[in-house]
């Protein structure tokens, strides 16, 4: 589903839900404006997840409940709501209040409990506090655990909210909890450590309340407790566990929870640091390092105190490497490594469902072949073990662009497919996810830019790599939306962070979001595209520095080929995608086979088609009727005994073996007449785009030609093939000629892809039509009846797209397949292949539109004049005619060589002209045109001479152009009624020879460049000195060209050979230095005029300059904030003698530098307005009409269109 229909589907489910909400609100206005009023208060809760309502479990708690009691109080007490019980009784109606209400207390707390009781299950390497040495050194460890969670249920009453227990049990409530507290205050290292892993700490955390009184502070004393006094006892697993009970108690409903979070962190260090972090992220749900650090601690001070320590420790970590001590070998056998990744189009497919994706090559869902042992062999690296050890948690992290939605409802269902991968499919380790937000989601939807997805992803690699600084990291994504954009930015702002990046093609590079070859050129890390996962492994095997080892590569392989075959049937779109998909991973493996077979490591086997035809089995085949002889599963090609006897023979034959097999039942007889088995079935083959269907009419096919070669000594019969033919010929033959022995004289054998093979159809005779008498029984060399002329894919005048934008079809050559193309908004006609065009329908209303508009100019146009009924000729004298060359008036036609009429409106060299045209040996057919709009030295117009049927196509062109100009709905009814009324008031007028028009009003040519503009010509750069208005011809005075005299060339040209100049090397918006000495912002160049506007900011003002003011570009102007090597600043000066910028550091300092050594800096959108003078701009250059003709493109110099009129008052150059 592509985003078209998605949007439509969007719109109409919206309108759906308003048509329902206005029918419902009619039907009962006062339950609906309550529900109405509910929703909008849920939503708000719902989507404020920072708000103080959120920042205790027992808070949300109370707000459903009070939700639940308001909601039903409005579906039994509204007058029109269809559940209104306590209108008829108010006793029923409120207990049915109170009864919703609790409900849904008790719901909520259930939720809260079964997510608090969930036990934290970590992968461990040594089990250090297990339940068998425990047991072994005598401590009743399972006693102490049963005692423990005893309290717990005497604390935690299923039924009874916590308050109210707490009012009328508070003596017992207390003693419980000091019970907590003790047992494990007095627990040993070994012990505690165990009950922090088997017992429900988020529980007790949540069931362990800070009374009124200041000496029953429960909870903050159990959390100091463990997150302070008895933190050196806990190893890393308990600290983790200490940590995620936090965080689902939700920190904000502890005074100093969050400090006692910055004292876990602050107290692990380097790698015992590393691993804490590693295992939050390995928990499998939400509740990650990401956002313990960046959405549930909420001071700042604490957050920057954390982050502040990862990066010290991260240092310590690498001068280890540096200094290669002890701790540096231990290090080195871990990993140390993070991949992230992509999840739709990258991890599974998403089958072309929007938003999700655009890859259509597999179905739905589908795991990509190779992909998990691709993240399996990057986590392992090149040292360390060879096998993923069991136990370790991994460095795998998903960075989606789904919106996180209240708590976890979407991560959820991305941790439950992350379960599943890990369980049935092997995935290393459970990956951490990062997801997007609503807003970048919905401001995607809407523009339908990438562009926000790209940031956001952004800006969680920006934050992960804050918390992972001493990881390298290794981005996998694909190019349908925005992954390559957010790598660019990852590789600007990290490039040492960076370690590789892959992209999944899963559309041609060229329509990859905002990709620019050149841009990656200098940069350190450049994105690798790949087709499929062996591709990538083997690049990431044989890159320098290798980021897998070479039995890693064969693993990927091994897993690639099973993966492969996992895919069901079903799962495949069609057929022809699992063919493709077959042969494109097979031709990737052998690639790995090759660079394995170098390694010395045994190649991987390739994928092995299914068989769908058997031997001896009679099929269909582009060449003719076969059987098949033989099968390639790794080809997919199958071997094909060819029959290319004449069709008689084969229908003959076919009709004997038939009526031999009479005596069989019908369900054998027809399988044996079809040839088919019920065991080979096939998927419908469908095609993916355009592309594949033009791939599939080309095929190469392999033939065995030695059964010809050697009978070619033999005579040839008369059943022999015509293979020189360009047309097959059936051949008929005599009775006598119908032996076995000569059918089977003209086999041949072909290897053919499955694809082109379908199942077997009975041979046929052709039926051929009747035909008369006098002719022949029987024609081979087509039919006598006319074909069907097949339906023009293009006709002329049709509105089309190309890849240079919008545009008519001129004409469309079928032999070639080009179609002639004039585009609109600019003067260029496109020579295109028919591929590269796309029709666009004219729509109902336009059509509708134009057959009216059009209506009145088509019936004026058929009407003729008794002159032209007696000539035939679509022309009389004096009659407009437009030509290539301007418009004129027809002066002679063919059959007025003996015409006596001439106008006395003529000028008297008309005469001369007429009689000379009279006199010459001018052809029959010759029309002469006198060129009014051209008007020569001696005041006459020249004549043009052209044939009957050319004036005729000008004249059809003519009203066509007329008939495109023609208005929209106003015009078309404007001129219906004019013309209706004119009939009725005035009548049918009748013409007279003699009425013919005394001048002709010829329209002038519009001016488009002014006087002394500078233009870019063909012969080079020139100012415009005049412009005729008849023809548009403009005089160009060439500054580059001295004659012998001294003066300047002129050119004379129209205005489609001519541009505006633009001073050189300077671009619209970038620094410029001035010949006043002042450096600015070239902010527009006036086209008309060539004018260059300057925003001078230091002066306040907008200088007005021709090109040659504008001396040359700058890397900065003064007040620009540029960045240096010494840090950020500010340019005070410009010394233009010697290129030197005078900057002011953000420290104080001075720094003078050239601009190779300084870079400017990118501004905000605030910023943009050209450092506080965007009033001054819009005072200028505002305009009511951004854009003026159909056909004008919308640019900046357009935008600042009043500029002309501005600079024009005030006597500016």
């Amino acid at each position: 589903m592509d985003r078209s229909l998605a949007m439509l589907l969007l719109l109409g489910l919206l309108v759906l839900l308003t048509l329902l909400f206005l029918a419902l609100f009619a039907v009962a206005p006062i339950f609906w404006s309550c529900m109405a009023s509910l929703l909008y208060t849920l939503s708000v809760f719902l989507f404020n997840e920072r708000h103080h309502v959120h920042n205790a479990q027992e808070f949300e708690n109370r707000f459903w409940t009070i939700f639940a009691v308001l909601f039903s109080t409005a579906l039994f007490f509204a007058k029109d709501s269809p559940l209104a019980l306590g209108v008829w009784s108010p006793s029923l109606g409120f207990l049915a209040v109170l009864i919703s209400g609790y409900a849904m207390h008790v719901w909520d707390r259930s939720m809260h409990r079964l997510e608090m009781s969930k036990l934290v299950r970590l992968k461990r390497g040594t089990a250090t506090s297990s339940l068998n040495r425990l047991q072994d050194a005598g401590i009743p460890i399972e006693n102490i655990l049963a005692q423990l969670n005893a309290c717990l249920n005497d604390l935690d009453q299923t039924y009874i909210p916590s308050t109210i227990n707490n009012w009328f049990y508070k003596a017992f409530v207390i003693r419980k909890e000091r019970e907590v507290i003790s047992i494990f205050e007095e627990a040993e290292p070994s012990v505690l450590n165990y009950l922090v892993c088997n017992s429900k700490l988020g529980l007790i955390f949540y069931k362990v309340k800070d009374h009124q009184s200041f000496k029953h502070q429960h909870r903050t004393k159990l959390i100091e407790l463990l997150a302070i006094e008895k933190l050196s006892q806990l190893n890393v697993h308990s600290r983790v566990i200490v940590l995620h009970s936090l965080q689902t108690m939700k920190l904000p409903a502890n005074a100093k929870a969050e400090y006692c979070v910055r004292n876990i962190i602050l107290n692990t260090k380097q790698d015992d640091l590393s691993d804490l972090k590693t295992l939050m992220d390995s928990k499998g749900d939400y509740w990650c390092m990401n956002k313990l650090i960046y959405d549930d601690i909420t001071s700042d001070i604490v957050r920057h105190d954390i982050l502040d320590h990862i990066q010290r420790q991260a240092k310590v970590q690498f001068n280890h490497i540096a200094f290669n001590t002890r701790r540096a070998k231990t290090r080195k056998r871990k990993f140390w490594r993070k991949v992230l990744s992509d999840v739709d189009d990258t991890l599974t497919c998403s089958g072309g469902s929007y938003p999700s994706g655009i890859d259509r090559r597999y179905g739905k869902k589908v795991m990509y072949p190779g992909v998990l042992g691709f993240y399996r062999e990057l986590d392992l690296g090149t040292d360390g073990p060879d096998e993923w050890p069991e136990h370790t948690a991994g460095n795998l992290v998903f960075l989606s662009a789904r919106p996180h939605v209240y708590k976890d409802m979407s991560e959820k269902i991305n941790h439950a497919k992350f379960a599943q991968l890990q369980k049935m499919r092997g995935m290393h380790t459970t990956p951490s996810l990062l997801s997007g937000d609503i807003r970048s989601g919905v401001e995607t939807l809407a523009k339908n830019d990438f562009g926000p997805l790209a940031r956001k992803k952004f800006e969680n690699f920006q934050q992960y790599v804050s918390i992972y600084p001493e990881f390298k990291h290794v981005f996998v994504c694909d190019n349908g939306q925005g992954d390559v954009q957010a790598a660019q930015m990852m590789v600007d702002t990290y490039p040492k962070q960076v370690e590789a990046i892959y992209v999944h093609q899963v559309q041609p590079i060229s329509k990859t979001y905002k990709y620019n070859k050149e841009a990656w050129v200098t940069k350190p890390v450049k994105p690798y595209f790949f087709k499929t996962y062996t591709e990538a492994a083997l690049h990431a095997a044989t890159r320098n520095p290798p980021l897998i080892r070479v039995n890693g590569l064969k693993r990927i392989c091994e897993n690639a080929i099973s993966d492969f075959y996992m895919i069901q049937n079903k799962q495949w779109p069609s057929q022809k995608h699992k063919w493709d998909r077959h042969g494109e991973l097979n031709q990737s493996l052998c690639y790995c086979n090759e660079y394995l077979a170098k390694c010395g490591e045994k190649p991987v086997p390739l994928i092995e088609s299914e068989r769908l035809w058997k031997d001896g089995q009679k099929v269909q085949t582009p060449f003719g009727r076969g059987e098949i002889v033989s099968f390639d599963p790794i080809f997919n090609m199958y071997e094909v005994e060819l029959d290319w006897r004449p069709l008689d023979l084969q229908v003959r034959e076919f009709k004997e073996n038939a009526s031999k097999d009479l005596p069989k039942s019908a369900p054998e007889k027809a399988k044996k007449l079809q040839g088919t088995d019920d065991s080979a079935k096939t998927l419908e083959t469908v095609f993916e785009n355009e592309e594949d269907a033009r791939e599939n009419n080309s095929t190469n096919f392999c033939f065995d030609s030695d059964d010809m070669d050697g009978k070619n000594d033999q005579k040839p019969s008369s059943q022999s093939l015509d293979t020189s033919a360009d047309v097959a010929v059936p051949h008929l033959v005599n009775d006598s000629d119908s032996d076995i022995s000569s059918r089977e004289s003209h086999n041949v054998t072909a290897r053919i892809h499955c694809r082109y093979i379908s199942k077997f159809s009975p041979p046929n005779l052709p039926v051929f039509a009747k035909e008369e008498d006098n002719k022949s029984s029987f024609s081979f060399w087509g039919s006598r009846s006319e074909p069907e002329e097949p339906r023009a894919l293009f006709k002329k005048d049709d509105k089309c797209g190309t890849q240079f934008g919008c545009g008519t079809v001129i004409d469309y050559r079928k032999n070639s397949g080009i179609v002639v193309v004039k585009m609109s908004g600019w003067s260029a006609t496109c020579y295109l292949n028919a591929e590269c065009v796309n029709v666009v329908s004219e729509g109902f209303f336009n059509r509708m539109l134009r057959i009216i508009s059009t209506d009145t100019t088509k019936t004026s146009s058929t009407k003729k004049t008794p002159a032209q009924k007696d000539s035939g000729s679509p022309f009389t004298t004096d009659s407009i005619l437009c030509t290539p060359y301007g418009q004129g008036r027809i002066i002679y036609l063919p059959d007025e060589s003996n015409n006596s009429f001439i106008s006395s409106k003529v000028s008297g060299n008309r005469a001369s002209t007429k009689k000379a045209i009279l006199n010459s040996t001018t052809p029959h057919d010759t029309v002469a045109v006198s060129l009014s709009s051209w008007i020569l030295a001696n005041k006459t117009s020249p004549v043009l001479y052209c044939t009957i049927d050319n004036a005729r196509r000008w004249k059809a062109l003519g009203d066509e152009e007329r008939a495109k100009n023609s208005g929209g709905l106003l015009s078309t009814f404007s001129t219906i009624v004019s013309q209706s009324v004119k009939k009725l008031i005035v009548g049918k007028p009748k013409r007279t020879v003699g009425d013919f028009p005394s001048e002709i009003s010829v329209p002038k040519y519009a001016r488009f460049f002014s006087d002394g503009a500078v233009v870019n010509s063909p012969y080079g750069i020139g100012s415009v000195t005049s412009f005729r208005e008849a023809d548009g011809v403009y005089t160009v005075e060439l500054d580059s060209w001295k004659m012998a005299d001294g003066k300047n060339a002129k050119l004379f040209t129209t205005r489609d050979n001519l541009n505006h100049h633009v001073a050189k090397g300077c671009i619209e918006g970038f620094p410029v230095l001035t010949s006043l000495g002042l450096t600015g912002t070239l902010i527009s160049v006036q086209p008309t005029t060539g004018i260059h506007m300057i925003a001078v900011p230091t002066a306040g003002m907008v200088c007005y300059m021709q090109p040659r003011d504008v001396l040359r570009p700058l890397k900065a102007s003064v007040n620009d904030n540029v960045l240096t090597l010494y840090g950020n600043g500010k340019v005070v000066k410009f010394r233009p003698k010697d290129d030197t910028y005078e900057i002011e550091l953000c420290w104080g300092a001075k720094l003078f530098a050239t601009a190779n050594s300084l870079e400017r800096a990118t501004f905000n959108e605030k910023e943009k307005a050209f450092l506080g003078m965007s009033w001054v701009l819009k005072f200028f250059f505002s305009s009511e009409n951004d854009t003026k003709g159909e056909n004008q493109k919308r640019s900046r110099s357009n935008s600042m269109a009043s500029a002309r009129t501005t600079s024009s008052s005030r006597g500016l150059p």
